[in-house]
């Protein structure tokens, strides 16, 4: 019986973006079986030899814990307890007694065929003889083929290890997929891995993260205050934020497609910390209550309110997957009081109150095409939560970003993005300056004409509004799909 992998899985195993295996699923290279590969397919697709080499592992896992920081585990978590340990070696250890069965029936079966063959030899008519011994000399070279073939066991094996170590869940309808190493829950797990589930007050109050176990085996690792019916448990339903997967396993669950999904909220948030890294740009870093996090899609902005001040649009600069942790990267505008009160009086501490989010910048997690980030001064913030987002999906085959600055404008985090840009093979930095000598236009200009089929790319742009509505024209002129080409402004003060 032919062995089937998920595509998660096998990228895991293989240490390569799922976009990368998907590329080779649309050019006929990989087979697909009901969104799974033929181990077969993948084995010829990374020779032994590269599968034997852990350092793409390594190196991915290291990108997780250190370029893209918050979004992935941090790197106290503690391992799976021992009894998670125990059900997911029972699992893999009734499984091979299936497969080692399944073995042995099928040299059983080999064996006599090559026995009934050898009898049959003689006994064969003339007619018939070239057509037997054609059948013979194929079934002998098959088999001893077979018998010199690469051996697969050490995939296998690392599948094993990995699958003892970190449960994937499926979610229908879907079909998402994520992982979940460690003790955490089934929540913290998807929300890492840039799932929009849905959740209230992720401490078992409210209920909203209930969910329906339709495969596998789930564990529960702290109590919850809501009440789960009998009809309810008797169907199978859990509460995501308080079970975590012990074998893998498939769970009906809500999640938010897009933004009309997301409700609005109205949140205290209260200040961790404040730097100004250049003149003209204020990176503020907040935190939500443990139970009432924000709920928002990458790249959607809100309306931040300092008392007796005028609201404050900011885009959110962080990524969904640490809706605890919030990142804003807000303009400083000469005589705009939310900038003086930003430079002058606010401190750690500090409580805001922040309603939302809003806006459609957000990423297509379905497109298939690699994608182009393009931010114009503190552009960057709106697009730094999308890049985390599409790092955290593991969806996209090649991610550029175009960070362009006007006169007297900084890369405020060009480390940041250098830090990708050698951590990470498909993702490409490209920090420009513009001048009075050279316009904003034509770097974009000289940037378009770089690019290969730019019809074929999906393109995300954050901008000062003053020079949106110009970029997008020239972007459709080098041509751009207009349906693949999606424009955000930098968010500033609300007029009264």
């Amino acid at each position: 019986m032919p062995r089937l992998i998920t595509l998660s899985r096998a990228a895991r195993l293989v240490g390569v973006k799922r976009g990368a295996l998907q590329k080779r699923i649309r050019q006929g290279e990989l087979r697909t079986f009901e969104g799974e590969l033929l181990l077969a397919d993948l084995l010829q697709a990374y020779p032994q030899t590269e599968i034997e080499d852990t350092t793409m592992l390594e190196r991915v896992e290291h990108i997780m814990e250190s370029a893209v920081n918050k979004i992935i585990r941090p790197a106290s978590e503690d391992p799976p307890d021992a009894d998670t340990l125990a059900a997911r070696i029972l699992t893999l250890g009734q499984e091979l007694a299936r497969v080692r069965q399944q073995g042995r029936r099928h040299a059983e079966l080999v064996s006599a065929l090559q026995q009934k063959m050898e009898e049959l030899a003689p006994e064969a008519e003339q007619t018939q003889d070239r057509t037997f011994t054609k059948l013979k000399d194929w079934f002998m070279l098959t088999l001893a083929s077979a018998d010199t073939s690469a051996d697969d066991s050490e995939i296998l094996a690392r599948e094993a290890f990995l699958r003892v170590m970190a449960a994937q869940v499926r979610i229908l309808p879907s079909g998402h997929e994520f992982f979940i190493e460690g003790s955490d829950s089934i929540l913290e797990a998807g929300l890492r891995g840039g799932l929009a589930l849905d959740y209230g007050c992720s401490n078992g109050n409210c209920g909203k993260c209930k969910a329906k176990v339709v495969s596998g085996q789930v564990k529960k690792i702290c109590p919850h205050d809501y009440v789960l019916s009998e009809t309810e448990k008797g169907l199978g339903f859990i509460l995501t934020c308080s079970n975590t997967a012990v074998t893998d396993v498939v769970l009906e669950a809500e999640e938010a497609l897009g933004c009309t999904d997301i409700p609005l909220q109205e949140i205290d948030i209260r200040v961790k910390k404040i730097e100004q890294p250049d003149d003209r740009v204020i990176v503020l870093d907040a935190r939500t209550p443990r139970t009432r996090r924000l709920r928002f899609l990458a790249g959607q902005y809100l309306s931040m309110e300092f008392e007796g001040l005028p609201a404050q649009q900011c885009s959110i600069a962080s990524c969904p997957c640490d809706d605890m942790n919030l990142q804003f990267h807000i303009p400083l505008i000469a005589g705009n009081p939310v900038s003086q009160q930003l430079q002058d009086a606010t401190r750690t501490n500090t409580v805001v109150r922040i309603s939302g989010p809003h806006g459609e910048f957000t990423l297509n997690e379905d497109s298939p095409r690699s994608v182009v980030f393009i931010a114009v001064n503190a552009g960057f913030g709106a697009v730094k939560s999308l890049i985390e987002h599409a790092m955290a999906l593991d969806i996209a085959e090649n991610l550029s970003l175009y960070w362009i600055t006007t006169p007297e404008n900084n890369h405020y985090q060009g480390n940041l993005c250098r830090s990708w840009d050698d951590a990470l093979d498909n993702f490409d930095y490209y920090p420009q300056q513009a001048t009075a000598t050279h316009s904003l236009t034509e770097l974009l200009a000289e940037n378009m004409a770089t690019l290969e089929a730019p019809q074929e790319l999906d393109f995300y742009v954050c901008a000062p509004a003053a020079l949106l509505e110009s970029i997008g024209s020239l972007l459709t002129a080098g041509g751009v799909d207009k349906g693949h080409l999606r424009l955000e402004p930098v968010r500033e003060t609300v007029p009264r």
